[in-house]
């Protein structure tokens, strides 16, 4: 959506009016965040796309390279664990790291001598190691979503009779819910009426009501009145004028549509947002937006770049069992 379509469509102060009401400064603040919202959720898709179109065909390949040479670390320094000149300590140490690094790319490898080489440095079985590990990642899926005092004090609270005050409040929650959504429907049946398509006889005037038609059916169906108003907007089915002069409570209804759009704009981005901190393991107090996650992305890249690079130098240096153990005397268990 471009800006100027919602900043026509905002009520715009007039000559002579002392300033614009309540309900009319919560319209365009209603309207304002959701253009925001929009965007943001915008940013999010496409930021999502590039993100896997890029982990595919540059971090992943990456990855899978340095995994292939952390492999060859690994043979290398099993072969040389037996080998003269090493001591008891610098054999306890390449055990450690050849468990170390095995158990993160054994998954990504087919070869059975790492797990062979894994269990004979102490590490135990990988598999069922693997198998512990899902089957108790599914029971605290299962508890989390099982949990009895939950069901028992939804069941109780079902149960409990509704104060006359709250039953009140209920009943005209969604007395303001119907006029709602009525107003939107009244919004969808005037744009409906101007361009079914069935009441055109030019073809290509039908064609483009075809496709206008199409967006507001896509619209209602989302209950989307911002969209709806910008396509009367855009028609030119309603102008400035109109807008203006909505009634006060024309505009508490379309507030209303609008403040649940706005929640369902801001639960979407969550989603979105979360489902991506789980993919790609980012902690819930860690900054993200989708600026941020190309950064870390683009930045990922490079260094796997350099770990190879210096992963494929140990590994020359490395054939030389004096540069292991010169090694070995800098590294801590």
């Amino acid at each position: 959506m471009k800006k100027s379509e919602t900043k026509a469509l905002n009520i715009v102060e007039q000559y002579g009016q002392a300033s614009l009401s309540p309900g009319q400064k919560i319209f365009n603040a209603l309207l304002k965040k959701i253009e925001t919202e929009r965007q943001l959720l915008a940013a999010w898709q496409e930021m999502i796309a590039q993100h896997h179109q890029l982990y595919v065909s540059q971090y992943q390949p990456l990855m899978h390279s340095y995994h292939r040479l952390v492999a060859q670390l690994v043979r290398l320094l099993d072969s040389a664990w037996s080998a003269k000149g090493l001591s008891r300590h610098d054999q306890e140490k390449i055990s450690h790291i050849i468990c170390s690094v095995s158990a993160a790319i054994i998954g990504d490898s087919d070869a059975e001598d790492l797990k062979r080489i894994y269990r004979m440095h102490g590490g135990g079985d990988f598999d069922t190691e693997a198998e512990q590990q899902d089957a108790g990642a599914a029971t605290q899926q299962a508890d989390a979503a099982c949990n009895p005092q939950d069901a028992g004090g939804g069941e109780r609270a079902g149960k409990r009779k509704k104060s006359a005050k709250a039953a009140a409040k209920e009943a005209r929650q969604q007395e303001e819910s119907h006029n709602a959504s009525q107003s939107v429907r009244e919004v969808y049946r005037k744009l409906a009426s101007a361009l079914h398509p069935d009441r055109e006889q030019d073809p290509l005037e039908r064609a483009r009501k075809t496709v206008l038609m199409q967006r507001v059916n896509i619209a209602y169906d989302k209950q989307d009145l911002l969209g709806l108003l910008e396509l009367q907007l855009e028609i030119e089915q309603i102008d400035q004028s109109r807008i203006n002069s909505l009634s006060e409570q024309r505009l508490k209804h379309y507030s209303k549509v609008l403040t649940e759009q706005s929640a369902e704009l801001r639960d979407e981005i969550a989603g979105l947002e979360a489902d991506f901190r789980r993919r790609f393991q980012f902690g819930p107090q860690q900054a993200m937006s989708p600026a941020l996650a190309m950064r870390h992305l683009k930045s990922g890249i490079k260094g796997m770049q350099q770990n190879i690079n210096g992963l494929k130098n140990e590994l020359l240096a490395f054939e030389d069992v004096k540069n292991i153990k010169a090694w070995l005397k800098s590294y801590h268990i």
